[in-house]
């Protein structure tokens, strides 16, 4: 009762109503639409109501994994038409997102701050759009990665892999963030034991599926490139990647192979400098890698779609709170995310909207990140000797 008591809290506290009801306008706005990729959800459901609904997971449907199709199974089961009830679940994964991110900026800047970027998140134009309008599934991974972040931050080891692995489980973007688990384990910052919640939650995931009848062989072979083969026939699909720069080049097979080779020298060169440096890798150091590899990876790679720097638009959003200096970057992402967007959704062409300068403002955000974290860890002092966690953390695992 004391904020009510105080002008100043209760004008914060009215202009953070006034947030959140945009926030869920936003999302009531969208409501109706239907999209090619939701008409594919929706014939998913179908295939599962003429399976036996509920048992209908025991099946080979769709090319997303097992945990996704018990969501929309889920869905399918509310009191409301089932495009509303999709897009319900995922106005959950929304506020998912929205803790993990106020928990990582908490934990440096402290709760007033850690709602600022909440807010600022679940108003994000990609955000907003991503769920409510074009119905995709990017705020269920990308929360749990976020999530994982934060544990790892915290030097909660096991409920960090457990949450990465949640996030991999659901979409094979969930990759992105398993390059940080990568190097925290080789840098000793992680133990190598903890990875074993890796086999254990992607069990536990399936094992409803299984139970069912869904066959192993063809369950935990779901991201096989046969599998997923229709999401890499380009060199980009509308992503402003390295590759919106060798639009009509003639070598594909060539180009898509210097993409996986490129990406994987320069993760591996970001290992190596920080591994040779013996690298501080505290709360800071883990949410600033973990934005890097959300922008390098997508942006090397081949086959990308607009959607997936998701996961850079939202953790560009929490650097900026560790790394004040870096305000522009979220700016950066987020335009050429959203302007990516605008192909698909409305119909832009290339004449409105030039994909070359929307990877050059993505080529910017990532030049940023990387220059800042090569210059920090090429300024700061060696440790030695190296710990498996920082000095002074009594937090259990």
């Amino acid at each position: 009762m004391s904020i009510l008591r105080d002008p100043q809290r209760r004008v914060e506290l009215f202009l953070v109503v006034c947030l959140l009801a945009t926030a869920f306008t936003a999302r009531y706005v969208g409501r109706s639409e239907m999209t090619r990729d939701m008409q594919i959800f929706f014939e998913w459901h179908d295939r599962l109501e003429r399976a036996g609904g509920w048992r209908g997971l025991g099946e080979a449907i769709g090319n997303y994994n097992a945990p996704y199709m018990y969501l929309l199974w889920f869905a399918s089961v509310l009191p409301v038409p089932l495009l509303i009830g999709i897009k319900l679940v995922y106005a959950v994964f929304d506020l998912l997102l929205a803790f993990f991110v106020f928990r990582l900026v908490e934990m440096r800047r402290g709760r007033r701050a850690g709602f600022a970027a909440a807010l600022v998140v679940i108003l994000l134009p990609t955000v907003v759009i991503n769920a409510s309008i074009w119905g995709q599934i990017d705020s269920i991974w990308a929360s749990f990665a976020v999530g994982g972040v934060w544990m790892l931050a915290r030097g909660r080891d096991w409920w960090g892999v457990a949450l990465c692995t949640l996030s991999l489980a659901f979409k094979p973007h969930g990759i992105f963030i398993f390059a940080l688990v990568g190097l925290l384990v080789l840098a000793g910052r992680l133990r190598a034991r903890t990875l074993l919640a890796v086999p254990a939650v992607w069990l536990a995931l399936s094992l409803p599926a299984l139970l069912l009848g869904r066959s192993p062989g063809e369950l935990f072979t779901i991201y096989s490139l046969d599998r997923q083969a229709g999401i890499i026939d380009q060199l980009t699909a509308k992503a402003p990647t390295i590759f919106a720069f060798l639009e009509g080049t003639r070598r594909l097979d060539t180009a898509r192979h210097l993409g996986y080779v490129l990406t994987a020298a320069l993760v591996l060169g970001v290992f190596l400098l920080v591994i040779a440096r013996r690298a501080r890798l505290d709360g800071t150091r883990i949410v600033t890698l973990a934005t890097l590899f959300a922008i390098l990876i997508p942006f090397g790679l081949p086959g990308m779609h607009e959607r997936y720097f998701y996961l850079a638009d939202v953790l560009t959003v929490a650097l900026v709170f560790h790394l004040p200096r870096l305000w522009f970057v979220p700016l950066l992402v987020q335009a050429a995310s959203l302007g990516s967007y605008t192909y698909f959704l409305f119909g832009q062409t290339r004449e409105q909207l030039e994909l070359r300068a929307l990877a050059a403002l993505m080529l910017a955000a990532l030049v940023a990140v990387g220059y800042t974290l090569i210059r920090d860890v090429l300024m700061e002092r060696e440790i030695t000797p190296l710990a498996p966690k920082p000095v002074g953390n009594t937090m259990a695992e």
